[in-house]
């Protein structure tokens, strides 16, 4: 389970604009899964995706851990085999009832090993960061999976004009929208010292990542409980213009 020395803390708001909160989160201490989903679609179908992935990720990881049935070689295909059962969950749904048709949701996920390594995975824009108070450095360590997202990587456009591109919100993979999903993956070491941050889009289209460095550098002797409020307060203030969903997490040694 997570050690006495690993702190954690999850805050979610709905925001100035949304009618409903779209977001979902997954804590388990004990299998070591963080997790963050943000939901789309219309008559509730965003609320309900995001729900049905975090409970069927959860529950597929959680029966591999904690049977002892997984292995830290083997962590990465389980998490590939748990995202695509959500999506074909999702889309099973939204087949039975035309008014979620095309529901869908992305997610991130990552699962600590014993020797703490961090096994991450994203469908989507929800992202995961490693923030070094020390080395006054964060480092996103997500793969967003949107058309701008993709026009940067081919440096068809300056990383400092995505946010304010008219199209840098078109997901180009979510759970529940295709039949075939290519989920981005990643392992990691998590050093003594660093936060962990997993959050929404609601955060980060808000907040420029040099603003959430500063957060953090702000409230580094505090709790991760007032670092997630300040992170949510901060894009609250800028707009709230979606939901804004963060779990912060900080490994003391």
């Amino acid at each position: 389970m997570l050690s006495n020395n690993i702190e954690i803390s999850v805050h979610s708001d709905i925001g100035k604009v949304r009618a409903n909160n779209e977001d979902s989160t997954y804590i388990n201490r004990k299998s070591k899964i963080l997790m963050i989903a943000d939901g789309m679609g219309g008559h509730n179908g965003g609320e309900i995706a995001s729900k049905l992935a975090v409970e069927t990720i959860s529950k597929y990881l959680t029966n591999k851990i904690e049977n002892n049935i997984i292995k830290e070689i083997k962590i990465d295909n389980y998490l590939i085999q748990a995202l695509n059962l959500a999506n074909y969950k999702i889309r099973i749904q939204g087949s039975y009832n035309s008014s979620l048709y095309n529901m869908g949701t992305t997610v991130v996920l990552c699962v600590i090993s014993e020797s703490n390594n961090l096994h991450i995975a994203n469908i989507g824009d929800s992202r995961l960061y490693i923030i070094n108070i020390q080395k006054e450095k964060i480092s996103k360590l997500t793969r967003d999976h949107t058309l701008i997202a993709n026009q940067e990587r081919g440096r068809r456009i300056s990383k400092e004009n995505v946010n304010k591109h008219p199209f840098s919100h078109i997901l180009t993979q979510a759970l529940g929208i295709s039949e075939q999903i290519n989920p981005y993956l990643t392992n990691c070491k998590w050093h003594q010292g660093e936060y962990l941050l997993l959050c929404s889009d609601g955060l980060t289209d808000m907040i420029y990542e040099n603003e959430i460095l500063d957060i953090f550098k702000d409230n580094y002797k505090k709790k991760c409980d007032q670092i997630c409020k300040s992170l949510v307060e901060k894009a609250i203030n800028n707009g709230g213009l979606d939901n804004v969903t963060v779990i912060v997490s900080h490994r003391n040694a």
